[in-house]
């Protein structure tokens, strides 16, 4: 498990998901409050995990709280939005407290995922959290117009670079919020 790298998202329940090699694995982590991620983090560190990535929806208080708790011991990133995305993040947001049945993307790098994708989906009750795996961050934007016709929001993790990220913002032609894990 060491070099291995985790996401945690905000859902309920408390359940895990790995994906990847023997060698290297992105474990997907699903948190209900700040405790709960925050005691995954430690855990999966203690394990080693040195890289932990905190969904859009647990913002800076989560990410204060992880790399309090980490120590040091492994690179915690959060999701942020550029300035392209932050009128339709905010419509997001707000669809989602209203109990909207919304589908977000969530697109990450893991070493060894196949040509052809590895995901599973999150369901809480209508809504969905769709994980995709991804060799190279130049995948993301292919993947991202596959899904564009029926997402409304996407998350990239594990090193999008600013071109990545703007490739995957063109391939949805700006329609859809695009957020990607960045150092706090």
């Amino acid at each position: 498990m060491a070099g291995d790298r985790a996401i945690i998202h905000l859902a309920d329940g408390e359940r895990a998901v790995r994906i990847g090699t023997e060698e290297s694995g992105t474990h997907v982590v699903a948190a209900s409050s700040v405790e709960a991620a925050v005691a995954h983090a430690v855990d999966l560190v203690d394990r080693g995990v040195d890289s932990i990535d905190l969904c859009g929806a647990t913002g800076y208080i989560w990410t204060a709280a992880v790399e309090a708790a980490v120590q040091g011991r492994a690179c915690v990133n959060t999701v942020l939005f550029g300035f392209e995305s932050l009128t339709s993040v905010a419509h997001y947001k707000e669809k989602a407290s209203a109990g909207a049945a919304l589908t977000a993307l969530f697109i990450f790098v893991q070493e060894g995922a196949g040509q052809e994708r590895e995901h599973f989906v999150h369901h809480e009750g209508d809504s969905r959290s769709v994980f995709v795996a991804v060799p190279h961050p130049d995948r993301g934007a292919a993947v991202a117009a596959d899904f564009a016709d029926g997402v409304q929001l996407i998350e990239l993790y594990g090193g999008f670079g600013a071109s990545d990220v703007a490739a995957v913002i063109t391939a949805v032609d700006g329609r859809i919020p695009v957020g990607v894990a960045a150092r706090s």
